[in-house]
This record gives C-alpha cells, sequence and structure tokens, in this order.
C-alpha cells in the first residue's frame, strides 16, 4: 500500500453529497463517493452545517484511503466576523469591515489546532491573520468602529424591507 498523492478539496461539514466537485476529484482515484460522503459526515457531525471544512484525501494503491479535516480557510473567518460577503476590490484604499484584536485571537486559537499550524506560536498565526484581513480590506482595530456597526444596522434593516424611518418614528 503506497501513497498515490494528496488532493485538497473544500466540503461544507456535515452536509456532504456526491456532487460533480466531490466526483470530478475521487472518480478518478476509484474512491467510494457515497462512502467518503457518510465518513466525511459521521466525523463533522458535532461541526455547524454548511461550514466550508479543508479536507486533504490521500489514496493508496489498494483502492482505500485516508482523510484529514481541516478548519475553514481565514478568509473565511475574517470575513465571518467582518460581517461582510466578501473583500474590497482595492484593499488599502477602502474598507469593508473590521475585526477586533480580541476576535483575531479567538481566530488564531481555532486555527492553531490545524495540523500544519501546530508548534506555531499564537503570535505568528495572529500576525498571519492581521495580514490577511489588510490584504482583503478589513480593518484590525482594538475595539469595534461605530461605523461599521451603523453600516451592519443598516443592512439589516434594508434586507429585511425596513427603513429607519418606519421603525424609529414611534407609531
Amino acid at each position: 500500500m503506497s501513497v498515490v498523492g494528496r488532493f485538497r478539496l473544500i466540503v461544507p461539514a456535515a452536509t456532504a453529497k456526491p456532487s460533480p466537485a466531490i466526483g470530478q476529484t475521487l472518480g478518478p482515484l476509484g474512491i467510494n463517493m457515497m462512502q467518503f460522503c457518510k465518513e466525511f459526515n459521521a466525523r463533522t457531525a458535532n461541526v455547524r452545517p454548511e461550514v466550508p471544512l479543508q479536507v486533504t484525501i490521500v489514496p493508496l494503491t489498494d483502492r482505500s484511503y485516508k482523510f484529514s479535516i481541516r478548519a475553514p480557510s481565514n478568509i473565511w473567518f475574517l470575513l465571518r466576523t467582518a460581517r461582510c460577503p466578501m473583500g474590497s476590490e482595492s484593499p488599502g484604499h477602502q474598507s469593508v469591515g473590521n475585526v477586533t484584536l480580541k476576535e483575531i485571537y479567538h481566530i488564531a486559537r481555532c486555527k492553531s489546532m490545524d495540523w500544519p499550524l501546530i508548534g506555531m506560536s499564537l503570535r505568528g498565526i495572529c500576525r498571519s491573520l492581521i495580514g490577511t484581513a489588510r490584504a482583503s480590506g478589513i480593518e484590525v482595530t482594538l475595539h469595534s468602529q461605530a461605523s461599521f456597526q451603523f453600516r451592519i444596522l443598516l443592512d439589516a434593516c434594508t434586507s429585511t424591507h425596513l427603513r429607519l424611518s418606519d421603525s424609529c418614528d414611534g407609531s
């Protein structure tokens, strides 16, 4: 039994199903998609559904396989924490949101359990996260900024088809 290679996928937690994205990777290797999906869903049952987890599959020559699961990517954590759907088109010139250093620390604690980052200091992981945040147009501050909190409130009001004047007029 020797290793054929390493293949990386991003699969939503607890809801994996046979799909073209998974099939294109597993099919040529002779790995049963249904079996993989059942094993993956069983191992990620305690994770919030639809969280995009990074999976590394190591197929063996006897058509068996091993796979390891990692936490979501840094950018996914940062965008969720900053409450913005996507990064800035012009980072450095336009900010789309902000995260606090406390939030960066909590993300780093979660990411420190990933096998590639084991042994790396929390400070190093935090610095990496801060660099990723700046590169995607997310500001890192000590405290949450009021301008972004107000923008989030406006987004929530417009997404539920409310107008601020309707919710504030007291009638």
